[in-house]
């Protein structure tokens, strides 16, 4: 990898599902795919934490997955230090799976009730043939602060609390050394004194041993907390981009806006309006050429019938929406690599180039 290049890359990453039938293919019909993860594009760097946010069925999940290796995916490339991951070799995926760990959702599920925290430990080192495992063990306990480690190393899954589990996942996905964690709601099983010591755990490992994250989360107010930039997924496509500071005080896209007005505020005397986002989410089979939030937005017009440009908005926020730019006088010819809309170098209101102005 060379300098100021991500770990991990995302470009115009897709992954489809096909529900079809097999009357479907005796009658040699066409079925609409699912488009789970339409072209998404996201660079994450070393030491960096990303979020990915949205509602349940918005695909981050799924993108998740995809990037753990579960999925194949249907379009675009995945690169890993540079190198597409669609030309490793069995022996670049085991490198891969072991640089690149998940914590899981459900700390309840996810461990082996018939494991102790020791096995369930062990059990990578072993996959990956690595040596000294007391060592790493104790060492690892240490650092996820289940201290002293002689007292849990020999616990079941039922002798743990919820944090406790959790405390040991996150364990298990350090003691292989890894660059990237990917976390899927890592806190949304636990109290919220519980996740707010998780979420500061997680926050002073990545700086201490220098991790990059993809955070996946509906929680904003957890997302920010860890977070230095959000990716707001709406349908399988990324609709803002921002500095997680600068989405949760001047959301651009009226999705993010939406999300922002959910969010919950502790105090039963304040009084504010409603999120005025109505229906349902479109069905994810037949979603159309338009804006896919098209159907729920406040803000919709004529226009939005057409896919939306994926547009630099002030310098700092980068959203997909009609509301950003002149239809009129846009230039076509002024198309800027999406590449640049990640990294920050970008003119004011002008489209990415080719697929990525789908995200």
């Amino acid at each position: 990898m060379t300098e100021n290049e991500p770990v991990l890359k995302l470009e115009n990453l897709q992954k489809y599902f096909t529900d079809e039938s097999l009357k479907d293919r005796i009658l040699g019909r066409d079925v609409s795919p699912v488009r789970a993860v339409d072209e998404v594009t996201i660079d994450l760097y070393e030491n960096e934490s990303i979020g990915v946010i949205g509602e349940s069925g918005c695909g981050k999940t799924t993108l998740l997955r995809t990037l753990m290796g579960l999925y194949k995916p249907t379009g675009g490339e995945m690169y890993y230090n540079g190198e597409p991951t669609s030309e490793f070799s069995k022996a670049e995926w085991q490198k891969y799976r072991r640089n690149v760990q998940i914590i899981f959702q459900d700390p309840f599920n996810s461990l082996d009730p018939k494991f102790t925290v020791r096995d369930t430990l062990k059990e990578p080192l072993q996959v990956h043939g690595l040596d000294n495992h007391e060592e790493r063990m104790h060492r690892v306990l240490e650092e996820v602060q289940l201290n002293p480690p002689e007292q849990y190393i020999d616990r079941y899954p039922k002798q743990l609390s919820g944090g406790e589990k959790q405390r040991v996942s996150i364990a298990r996905a350090l003691i292989l050394e890894p660059e990237v964690i990917l976390a899927d709601e890592p806190v949304s099983m636990l109290d919220v004194s519980t996740q707010a010591s998780i979420l500061t755990l997680l926050s002073n490992l990545m700086e201490e041993k220098g991790l990059s994250m993809f955070y996946i989360s509906h929680d904003l107010s957890t997302v920010s907390y860890i977070c230095d930039e959000i990716n707001v997924m709406y349908l399988g496509r990324v609709v803002e981009r921002s500095p997680t500071k600068k989405v949760l005080r001047e959301p651009k896209h009226p999705y993010s806006q939406a999300l922002i007005d959910a969010i919950p505020v502790p105090d039963p005397h304040y009084n504010r309006e409603r999120t005025k986002i109505e229906g349902a989410a479109l069905d994810p089979v037949d979603l159309g050429e338009g804006c896919r939030f098209r159907d729920r937005c406040p803000e919709r017009m004529d226009i939005c019938d057409i896919k939306p440009r994926f547009v630099d908005v002030d310098g700092e926020s980068i959203a997909s929406c009609h509301l950003y730019y002149d239809h009129e006088s846009a230039d076509p010819a002024a198309d800027i690599d999406e590449r640049r809309l990640a990294s920050g170098s970008t003119t004011s209101g002008v489209e990415a180039t080719g697929k990525a102005g789908d995200n």
